[in-house]
């Protein structure tokens, strides 16, 4: 959040205690001191262990809870909140315990888990798939209104602006991800400089792309939008 505005994109799981602490994977292998199923230890245990660093090597830096970043986010940075193993309903929960609608989006992966969600909080705002034209007619059968929803609409490019404009004929935002493309040119090396990728973001952009997913935020940004 010191190099660019975020949307900040976390995953929430169970400790052993029931604690909803953040971390991608489902076990603590990869990403921290520790070994071992996420699941498998108690909140007090998992504070034992550090986290690392984009390169693996050990941080001071602690798993965080769900609770804690609520917190720390207000006013710095909107959190799209992940499913994992946590449920919308319960997401949604300690969204409110935190009072934190103002700058939370919950992700959610079915329609029916959108209505379900809306119906419990009409307020909230949710990320919904929706990546063709018969995706976003479907929706507009939900009763949902598009202002409570942005659309992930996909980690490929799409073959045309089609969906992207029937979602801003609505009033909502677009979404996608080039995590799995575009990002994994500069990050596995296969294109030295990002200056030479810029194009290729800028065509998204282009197309009405709104928001961009990415794992390598910081040189993007600085690419995209210098200061």
């Amino acid at each position: 959040v010191s190099h660019t505005r975020a949307i900040l994109e976390v995953d929430p799981r169970y400790t052993k205690d029931s604690v909803i602490v953040l971390l991608h994977d489902p076990t603590l292998n990869r990403t921290t001191t520790g070994n071992g199923n996420i699941s498998d230890f108690t909140f007090d245990e998992l504070k034992q262990i550090n986290l690392k660093n984009l390169v693996g090597n050990e941080t001071s830096y602690k798993i965080p809870t769900l609770n804690e970043t609520l917190q720390w986010a207000g006013g710095k940075a909107i959190l799209l909140l992940d499913k994992k193993n946590v449920p919308i309903e319960k997401r949604l929960e300690i969204v409110k315990q935190n009072k934190a609608n103002a700058y939370v989006i919950l992700m959610a992966y079915s329609f029916e888990e959108a209505k379900m969600c809306y119906h419990l909080d009409k307020k909230i705002m949710m990320q919904v798939f929706i990546n063709s034209p018969a995706n976003v007619l479907e929706f507009d059968k939900t009763g949902i209104p598009w202002s409570n929803i942005v659309a992930f609409v996909g980690h490929q490019k799409p073959e045309n602006s089609e969906v992207i404009d029937m979602i801003h004929q609505r009033g909502a935002l677009c979404i996608m991800g080039t995590s799995r493309n575009l990002d994994l040119l500069y990050s596995k090396g296969k294109e030295k400089n990002i200056e030479s990728l810029k194009n290729d973001y800028l065509t998204l952009l282009k197309m009405g792309i709104d928001i961009i997913e990415t794992d390598i935020p910081v040189p993007l940004s600085k690419n995209l939008f210098p200061r």
